[in-house]
Order: C-alpha cells, then sequence, then structure tokens
C-alpha cells in the first residue's frame, strides 16, 4: 500500500510540473465583464511592478476617473472585438492576446474628441503590446515594458 501511495504521489507531481504554465487568456480578457480604469503607472520591473510602480496620474484625475464608473470603460468580447468610452468619446475594434508571451494587441477607431484624460486613456490602450491579468485585474504595458495602464472590473472600488 506505501508503495502504490509513494507511486501516485510522484506520478501526481509529474503531471503537475508538467502543466501549461500559459495565462487562460478568455478567463482574462473576455469574461464580458466592464472594465473600469483605475490608473496608470511607470514601473522598471514589469514582472515586479506590484512593488515597483511609480503613479502617473495626479489625485485630481484619479478622482474624475472614479467619479463615473459609467466612464473610462473597456469591454473585450470573445469574439475578439471590443469597445469602450472615455469622458466624450467611445471607440471599438478588435483585440488579441497571446497566452504564452502575454503579448497583445489592440486596434482601436474612436468616435469623438479626445483631450485630457481621454487622451491618456486612448493612447495608453492604444500603444499597449504586453498584458498581465486575471478575471479581477488587467495590466496593459507599452512595448518596453515601463509603463501600464491598469483595469479593474467596474464597480470594485464602489
Amino acid at each position: 500500500m506505501k508503495t502504490f501511495r509513494i507511486s501516485w504521489f510522484f506520478t501526481l507531481l509529474l503531471l503537475l510540473a508538467g502543466c501549461n504554465q500559459k495565462d487562460d487568456v478568455y478567463e482574462i480578457f473576455a469574461s464580458g465583464q466592464t472594465w473600469h480604469w483605475s490608473g496608470s503607472y511607470n514601473t522598471s520591473d514589469w514582472k515586479s511592478d506590484n512593488n515597483n510602480y511609480t503613479p502617473t496620474l495626479t489625485r485630481d484625475e484619479l478622482a474624475r476617473i472614479n467619479d463615473d464608473q459609467d466612464k473610462y470603460t473597456i469591454i473585450f468580447k470573445e469574439d475578439g472585438t471590443v469597445e469602450g468610452k472615455g469622458g466624450s468619446f467611445t471607440f471599438t475594434g478588435t483585440w488579441s492576446a497571446n497566452g504564452d508571451d502575454q503579448s497583445f494587441s489592440i486596434q482601436l477607431k474612436p468616435n469623438g474628441n479626445r483631450s485630457g484624460l481621454d487622451k491618456t486613456f486612448y493612447d495608453e490602450i492604444s500603444s499597449a503590446k504586453f498584458y498581465r491579468g486575471s478575471s479581477r485585474l488587467i495590466k496593459l504595458f507599452n512595448l518596453d515594458k515601463n509603463h501600464y495602464i491598469q483595469f479593474y472590473p467596474k464597480g470594485f472600488n464602489d
């Protein structure tokens, strides 16, 4: 009996060690939830940004973003389309993500004028080339992986 338990234990370890650790892109992006912009940050280490970041928005800008949860939102759909809205503009487009290398691609078609926070919101999403995330948080990083825009599910900060 002990031989069976030890053998079973090592078999389980081998199976777990062989599991693919790539991200579940659909769990992260295509869950159907609305994501709300929570902030933007600079970092020197994209894999350890939770301990190494500098906010790039002022307190006033963060207050304006969080003043209305129906603004500064984005929805990634399972069919590869995306839609969202800023303070005074909306957008549609397409997106794709690769769970193996965490690369990200997005093309947006805006409607309306963009200036101030709207321009920042649009520019940071448009320049995203990599991502990190889960069903509770998404970070979209620029090509150099030294800046990211962060999203939580809508209503998270209520």
